[in-house]
């Protein structure tokens, strides 16, 4: 039995010999049993070249539309990202700017009284629809009142007699009309067509005198007693622009409207 135990020890430590020993110049052998081949953590491609290619980014909190992106604890000059578009802030600025303004001023006349019932109006501006279309006089203590009355172009005018007797209002101006009698308490209405002032008349009163205005627009305005008017809410443009007194010469210039407000004055003289 001691020599078979003996022989058995022998022949194991021959086995162990065998796969310990290495070639020279290789590195040791190991039973494949023995061998641990650790797994190499690979990223995916994509992920590997999106690493690559986006580092690590912040916003420069400087308010901008998108802001400016730029590596953290890189270089602040370095922007990756620039907002280019106006974005919604401007888009609301353009869309708030003006379109429509005033044009004011002051008339001076030759006499000075009459500045005070001198009338201005665009030659060129729109008609608006029921703007300036209707307007009223009173025959009241044998005068028109009031002494200027302005409509735009196919609109009318009422007469009211207020007196308590009878008054008749006629105009030999333009395409003239003769409205006849108007009775105590009762009123006549007409119908101006075509633009300019008209004088109005009373054949039974002759010291009776007043003026009907027709502007070929919607935009006038009369005066005040210190001679200044105000034409509001005119559509941005160029118009041309008249200044009107009783008995006195017409001017006509050329009003350019930019922005929120012009400025024209004029000078009215026989």
């Amino acid at each position: 039995m001691k020599s078979i135990s003996s022989l058995l020890a022998l022949l194991l430590g021959s086995v162990a010999v065998t796969v310990g020993v290495a070639c020279e110049g290789e590195p040791p052998k190991t039973a494949e049993s023995a061998i641990t081949t650790p797994t190499p953590q690979v990223a995916p491609p994509e992920e590997t070249a999106t690493a690559a290619a986006e580092p690590a980014t912040t916003c420069c909190q400087c308010n901008c539309p998108g802001g400016h992106m730029v590596p953290v604890g890189g270089d602040a000059g370095a922007t990756v990202a620039v907002a280019t578009d106006a974005g919604p802030a401007d888009a609301a600025a353009v869309a708030t700017l003006p379109t429509r303004g005033q044009i004011s001023g002051d008339i001076t006349t030759t006499p000075a009284y009459l500045k005070g019932v001198s009338v201005v109006w665009l030659e060129d501006a729109p008609k608006e629809p029921g703007k300036g279309m209707t307007g009223h006089m009173d025959n009241r203590q044998m005068n028109f009142n009031p002494f200027v009355q302005v409509v735009t172009a196919g609109g009318s005018v009422s007469f009211l007699n207020s007196d308590p007797f009878p008054h008749n209002v006629f105009s030999g101006d333009h395409e003239r009309f003769d409205l006849g009698l108007v009775q105590p308490g009762h009123s006549i209405t007409h119908k101006f067509d075509n633009a300019g002032a008209y004088t109005l008349l009373c054949n039974l009163h002759p010291n009776m005198i007043g003026y009907v205005v027709v502007s070929p627009s919607s935009y006038f305005a009369k005066t005040d007693q210190k001679g200044h008017y105000s034409i509001k809410d005119v559509p941005l443009g160029t118009y041309k622009i008249t200044a009107w007194a009783p008995r006195l010469a017409t001017v006509t210039e050329s009003v350019t409207l930019k922005g929120a407000d012009a400025t024209m004055n004029f000078e009215l003289h026989r």
